[in-house]
């Protein structure tokens, strides 16, 4: 799923945006929206570890723009051009509403940690919301959505 998210996010312009990284882990997909020219970043996880981590990470490859918060949740989310979150369909499904709250308009929410099977709940639970599918990758029963914030 991780690299599902990093192909996804090769395709889009991060130059000077905003991102949000819920559930961050390693940092990952912090540090490459900043390598891709992201210059406000953001990212959270619920696990002390994963913070410590993502921090080292960020550090060992020269990071600036990253900002790391230990949080369980997408509630105190800030207004994103992007939103990236790799965890799982509960989680995401239980954040939706706060991250498409956080979302710019016109905003991209990118969703992985999701298998085939979760796809139809998940758009199910989007579509009220004003988020459209605009984007799907799948690799070995797993799922890469991108969803747009109708403007």
């Amino acid at each position: 799923t991780t690299f599902m998210m990093m192909r996804q996010m090769r395709q889009l312009s991060f130059p000077g945006k905003s991102v949000f990284d819920f559930g961050t882990g390693t940092g990952v997909l912090a540090i490459l929206a900043e390598k891709l020219g992201a210059t406000d970043i953001y990212a959270i996880d619920y696990d002390e570890w994963s913070i410590d981590n993502a921090r080292e990470n960020g550090e060992n490859n020269q990071c600036k723009h990253i900002r790391l918060e230990q949080a369980d949740t997408a509630a105190n989310a800030p207004e994103s051009d992007i939103i990236l979150a790799n965890i799982n369909k509960n989680v995401i499904l239980d954040n939706l509403v706060h991250l498409k709250n956080g979302l710019k308009p016109g905003g991209i929410l990118l969703l992985s940690g999701l298998l085939t099977t979760d796809e139809a709940d998940i758009l199910q639970a989007a579509q009220p919301l004003g988020l459209k599918l605009t984007g799907k990758e799948e690799l070995n029963k797993w799922i890469c959505i991108k969803l747009e914030a109708r403007s």
